[in-house]
């Protein structure tokens, strides 16, 4: 069974990370968030955190995150969702995965997440939405 976990990032003026892909083959360049997907011996967490640094650049310390949803998607695909508020803005070191980024207000990173293409960003329109 396939499982994603991925980190929000809210830094201190309440400021939301969104990543761009870097033309997926599904996606193209639809919003993003870091993370990805859980390798085998992984727990949720252990995976954010590594994609995180992969994909970002940024060490995730395990205890300032908060676990916002686990559930299983349409397809079985198990989806966990982290997030993380940063005291400070972490400079980002982006991969060849994404080929962009910007830090948005609140509604505006909510309505991209809502019309991306990605039904991971569906569900986290609909979780933060909830809060």
């Amino acid at each position: 069974m396939k499982k994603v976990a991925k980190l929000v990032i809210v830094d201190k003026d309440e400021k939301y990370l969104l990543m761009y892909r870097s033309n997926h083959p599904t996606f193209g360049n639809d919003p993003d968030l870091p993370g990805g997907t859980v390798e085998e011996g992984e727990s949720t967490l252990e995976a954010m955190i590594r994609e995180v640094e992969e994909e970002a650049g940024i060490n995730v310390d395990p205890t300032a995150t908060h676990e916002l949803y686990v559930g299983k998607s349409a397809r079985s695909t198990v989806n966990a969702l982290y997030v993380y508020r940063a005291d400070v803005r972490p400079g980002i070191v982006m991969s060849w995965e994404h080929s962009s980024y910007e830090w948005l207000p609140r509604q505006e990173f909510l309505d991209k997440a809502k019309n991306a293409n990605d039904t991971y960003m569906h569900m986290v329109y609909k979780v933060l939405s909830s809060e």
